[in-house]
């Protein structure tokens, strides 16, 4: 998930709270209502009441008393003369609402109703509800009887078929709901709200009805149309279509009947945009990923909220399912660096829309005409999505993005098994969807993807971390053991020496430097592509540099112990104190002293290996790191014991208080080194990142050139980036540079008055003795 490039996510629930309320309607011959009225017309709200009790699946659990609770779980209240509310308090009502609903604001005495089952059916049952509608009495009535046609994906919308009137008789009534602007073009009537007689659809109340329905949708509520029919029995064709539900209903194909509707209501319905949605949704366009949103609502819709939360640019292309499905795969191809939202669009879309995306497609012919049956492969691979692996390669040079997908649904789990992250929703998704998927966002929000990918970019740059600081332990050790077999010496680092080496370099070294939380820096750099190389430039510099270090300080150790450890004039030797004796070469007391210094090669190394880029403050973030520290100071400890009291099992001597003074100091000096090398100039592979620069987003125009132009993004932001970034660390080099100095310099220099207090009586005394 850290290296995804792309986020296809839903709308409801996901970027909003999947809090569905009616705020606005459009009653039958009434025309539209700018809030909802105290009460409707009887033969209106026998139609909405029967239409809306039936053919819905949500009930509404009215028992609960912990306000609160049920609130955050998508409860909605009941206020005075029975109008709906989001909540227990007033705060928690989107601004608008207080205008349309004043009525809210009087009253918030009863207990809030909890939704159970779909959220939009529950909002369509506190609407009838709020005008004394007892759905559980009218399905009982009509139970046995019913015939439903369910909801899909694909038809976006549901119908239920019923006898006309309570008990059973020979008319019948066929019930639909679904989408706003679909159902209204099956309408040829609109319903009287006083008498509830049908009344014929001219072409001006039409575009009327039309361009409400845009209106609401441009202000991001989800737009429904409620309709009926009433069907003489002797009309009914058997079809193979089947009854559903507990009576069967005779087994009528009730597609066919679907049109020559009466339009009964459009509703609007409000689902507010979680708060944090446009802040997470921009910390992920910083991250170079691009978020699409897949939506089965209307387009106005889907525009509106995508506005709201940042995914939709002004550059930004939006299609609908339809047009979306008939483009070929070369075509898609062109569109797809700009296609931001995809509306009204099918679980079979989202499933072409990523498989074009990270190249999941049929590898030869065999899986392409069983991808297409009825299909020529001949005639027809190279126009119909999502393509086929070996045109895909060419078109998109082979390399495909690594793609995030949010499901819910059962129809969402074939997008779900061909994402690279396939991620449902804990509250709100089916089982099938959970276990097509990768990861389960326990609270259905999207800021918690962003914590997917922050995480995933530490757990990779932990590794890299861990690569960066193991390599440089194999290539010294190696070398060294080399080096002294070739110079007739013994190996200076036995068996056990060895084992040591390994858990500090291998068990140590990794719960160092893996145990590193990740930062929010992490998300201000693109991800990387499928086929970057995981040792990048800088980690190569990084590695030769510490590598070359330690490599010439053991080979001096290993020939020219003496010269390099000349006691005499080494400045941590206290004056008038007897100078240790000269080291024989190749004896016990010379490898322990080339072992201890290349185990504090390691120890101060492994700070260096904190940092993968050009950071030079090293210890940035270490006190949120007590195990590293810990394993710092073990590894310290122990070091101290095998070395001082290993014997014989280890084959090392003690050393000396100087001896160890100069050991350490030399594998401390990998500290200022590693500084001094983060300026040596080196860049990262730009070939290496994936993704979309930061300033794409508003920039890339979707025309034919956009692969071009979306190709030089991320060159500019790279240059921009580092060239900032450069600047910024003179500052801090310097302030580190103090830090070491001071560090290094006050402890010496406390030791030295404490041992030799005339020393440093004067400044004068002090600089005289050292020859100043």
């Amino acid at each position: 998930m850290g290296n995804a490039t792309a986020i296809c996510s839903d709308k409801t629930g996901t970027l909003t709270e999947n809090r569905m309320t009616v705020t606005h309607c459009y009653l039958g011959d009434l025309g539209p209502q700018n809030r909802l009225p105290p009460s409707l017309p009887p033969a209106l709200l026998r139609l909405l009441g029967d239409g809306i009790s039936l053919n819905t699946t949500a009930n509404l659990d009215k028992g609960s008393q912990d306000g609160r609770e049920d609130a955050e779980e998508g409860g909605v209240g009941v206020g005075q003369n029975g109008l709906p509310s989001l909540g227990s308090s007033s705060s928690r009502l989107p601004s608008f609402l207080p205008s349309r609903l004043p009525s809210l604001l009087s009253s918030l005495s009863k207990p809030p109703v909890k939704i159970l089952g779909n959220k939009t059916e529950g909002a369509l049952l506190l609407f009838v509800d709020a005008y004394n509608v007892d759905y559980d009495k009218v399905r009982e009535n009509y139970r046995g009887s019913i015939q439903y046609n369910p909801f899909s994906s694909k038809r976006k919308k549901m119908s239920v078929l019923v006898p006309e009137g309570e008990g059973g008789g020979k008319q019948r009534v066929l019930y639909v709901k679904g989408a706003a602007e679909l159902i209204l073009a099956s309408c040829t009537h609109i319903c009287g709200a006083e008498d509830g007689k049908s009344k014929p659809l001219d072409a001006e109340k039409r575009k009327e009805l039309e361009e409400y329905i845009t209106t609401l949708a441009k202000q991001s509520l989800r737009t429904m149309s409620l309709a009926h029919r009433s069907i003489d029995p002797a009309s009914l064709s058997k079809g193979k279509a089947a009854g559903f539900g507990e009576g069967g209903g005779g087994g009528v194909d009730l597609d066919e009947l679907e049109e020559g509707l009466t339009l009964d209501a459009i509703v609007g319905i409000t689902d507010p945009l979680r708060p944090e949605v446009s802040e997470a949704v921009r910390a992920c366009q910083k991250a170079g990923i691009m978020v699409r949103m897949v939506t089965g609502d209307n387009v106005e819709t889907a525009k509106a909220i995508a506005r709201q939360c940042g995914i939709l640019t002004s550059c930004g292309t939006v299609m609908e399912g339809p047009a979306f499905r008939a483009l070929t795969p070369k075509q898609l191809d062109v569109v797809l660096p700009s296609l931001q939202v995809l509306a009204r669009s099918s679980p079979d879309d989202k499933h072409t829309l990523v498989a074009r995306l990270n190249g999941t497609l049929p590898e030869d012919q065999a899986e392409w005409e069983k991808a297409h049956p009825g299909k020529s492969w001949e005639r027809e691979r190279d126009g119909l999505l999502p393509g086929y692996l070996e045109e895909w390669a060419v078109s998109r040079g082979g390399v495909g993005e690594v793609v995030g997908v949010t499901g819910d649904g059962t129809n969402d789990a074939p997008a779900l098994r061909v994402a690279d992250v396939g991620l449902s929703m804990g509250l709100s998704g089916t089982e099938v969807a959970k276990e097509a998927s990768d990861i389960v966002i326990m609270d259905d929000n999207f800021a918690s993807i962003v914590k997917a990918v922050l995480w995933g970019r530490g757990v990779f740059d932990n590794i890299r971390k861990f690569l960066q600081f193991q390599l440089t332990v194999n290539v010294v050790a190696l070398t060294i053991t080399f080096l002294s077999a070739v110079s007739g010496y013994d190996p200076p680092l036995n068996a056990v020496m060895m084992l040591w080496v390994n858990l500090i370099m291998d068990t140590m070294g990794a719960l160092a430097l893996g145990t590193e939380a990740p930062t929010p820096n992490l998300l201000v750099r693109r991800p990387y592509k499928r086929n970057a190389s995981l040792i990048s430039r800088t980690m190569w510099r990084n590695i030769l540099v510490q590598s070359g270090y330690q490599i010439i300080v053991l080979v001096l150790l290993l020939l020219r112990a003496n010269d390099v450890l000349a006691f005499e004039g080494w400045w941590v030797h206290r004056p008038g104190a007897s100078l240790p004796a000269p080291i024989e070469m190749g004896s016990t007391r010379h490898m322990t002293l080339i072992f201890n210094a290349f185990v504090f090669c390691q120890i101060f190394n492994e700070f260096n290996a904190r940092s993968l880029g050009d950071d030079v403050n090293i210890l940035r973030g270490l006190e949120k790191n007590p195990v590293f520290i810990g394993i710092i100071f073990f590894t310290v400890v122990v070091q101290w014991v095998v070395v001082q009291f290993g014997g014989e099992f280890t084959k090392t001597a003690p050393l000396s208080a100087e001896e160890w003074r100069a050991t350490v100091l030399l594998g401390m000096c990998a500290i200022p080194l590693g500084v001094a090398m983060r300026y040596l100039p080196v860049s990262e592979n730009p070939d290496d990142f994936g993704g979309t620069a930061e300033s794409g987003f508003e920039n890339v125009e979707p025309s034919g050139d956009a692969k071009q132009a979306l190709a030089q993004a991320p060159a500019l932001y790279h240059v921009h980036h580092h060239g900032a970034r450069r600047r910024a660390q003179v500052w801090r080099w310097l302030g580190v540079l103090f830090q070491l100095s001071v560090l290094l310099v006050v402890p010496v220099l406390v030791g030295i008055c404490v041992k030799d207090p005339e020393r440093c009586q004067s400044l004068g005394n002090f600089l005289d003795f050292y020859k100043f």
